[in-house]
């Protein structure tokens, strides 16, 4: 096992009609964070076909990965190599009998004995309210895999859930999630059953969106629930889950960064999950 420590410092603001690049940046340093990266391998035991779109893979891996989180994930590439140096983010839906469950596209094909090189954790545990009771889980055309832990756990904890799905997220087999999770179905403008009721009286909401939509989804979220609670939403309240294409999952490269109201942020570090009060939406 190789422990990776990568030190990372980024800017949020450039100043015009300056000639000196690194001059044009503008360093903050209480955002310099020293982020610990586990080099494992883990041994796929298990490969099981969910859909037609959708596999499992059984993992077999470091014991140092049992103490991960609903919202963390996995850096993974097959130690033979493959057509890509970028390695892939696989989302855990489970621990199960010590093993890790992971949903991933069934495009990539995996079989049981392969080995496969992991960077983790990747990202942080999805952050909940104190005392919650009521969980609000929105999927806006994109597969809900991210949720399908966190309502496992949630549901053990007696919280209620309700799952809206909308778009591609209504193809996702309802019987991979918790039976105790009340599912809501969208219509194409974006609406569901009792929407305000839902948003009302739920103690926290999180979102998920395909990448390329994040900014509009979120932003349009965020603007009606300040509305709801006439621009007194609480720190901590709403989340959107940021699933961006990762290039090394360290937040050296920056590729990920979101913009932020004090300070950009980034999806591998500060990510999946990012409460929505601190977004600066354009």
């Amino acid at each position: 096992m190789r422990i990776i420590l990568v030190w990372t410092v980024w800017s949020s603001g450039v100043r015009r009609g300056h000639q000196d690049t690194w001059a044009n940046l503008q360093f903050y340093p209480a955002r310099c964070t020293l982020w610990p990266m586990r080099e494992t391998q883990a041994i796929i035991e298990r490969v099981r076909r969910v859909s037609d779109t959708l596999q499992q893979l059984h993992l077999s891996v470091d014991p140092s990965l049992a103490q991960a989180q609903a919202g963390q994930s996995l850096f993974a590439a097959p130690l033979n190599g493959g057509e890509s140096y970028l390695r892939e983010q696989w989302i855990p839906v489970g621990l199960r009998e010590g093993q890790m469950v992971v949903e991933i596209p069934s495009a990539h094909p995996y079989t049981p004995g392969q080995v496969v090189s992991l960077l983790a954790p990747l990202g942080r545990a999805i952050p909940l309210r104190p005392h919650l009771q009521h969980m609000l889980l929105i999927a806006n055309d994109a597969l809900p895999t991210p949720f399908v832990w966190l309502a496992g756990d949630l549901c053990a904890r007696g919280a209620a859930v309700t799952l809206v799905l909308g778009g591609r997220a209504l193809a996702y087999p309802l019987e991979l999630l918790p039976a105790e999770v009340e599912i809501l179905r969208a219509d194409t403008d974006w609406r569901w059953p009792d929407q305000v009721e839902t948003l009302t009286w739920a103690d926290q909401v999180i979102a998920l969106a395909p990448p390329y939509a994040c900014a509009e989804v979120y932003a349009g979220l965020y603007d009606t629930i300040s509305q709801l609670r006439v621009q007194n939403v609480p720190d901590g309240y709403v989340f959107g889950l940021y699933y961006y294409r990762l290039a090394c999952g360290t937040g050296a490269c920056l590729a990920c960064q979101i913009p932020g109201q004090k300070y950009d942020l980034l999806a591998c570090t500060d990510g999946p999950a990012v409460d929505l009060k601190k977004v600066a939406f354009r």
